[in-house]
């Protein structure tokens, strides 16, 4: 079970429906037919195992990630206009 749609049946009754991570097309039109179906508050959660980087991770020193392994990206550039003025 590493992907679950919530949503609300009904005002004060939650429902849920589980997925492995392998169904995750199944799991996003599951919940595109509950908003269809006007339900309330659908949302998706998920914990997939192959999902990108370790979890946790929250710190670059020296470009390197704390188990060692290079980090170069960079926000440079991104959100400015080729001016640098930033919009």
């Amino acid at each position: 079970m590493s992907i679950i749609v919530y949503w609300l049946q009904e005002p004060g009754l939650p429902s849920m429906q589980s997925f492995e991570s392998s169904q995750l097309m199944d799991a996003l039109k599951f919940c595109e037919d509950r908003r269809k179906e006007g339900k309330r508050h659908v949302s998706l959660s998920s914990e997939l195992p192959e999902s990108v980087g370790r979890a946790g991770v929250s710190t670059v020193h020296a470009k390197l990630l704390p188990d060692g392994t290079p980090y170069d990206w960079t926000k440079t550039h991104r959100g400015a206009g080729p001016d640098g003025s930033g919009g």
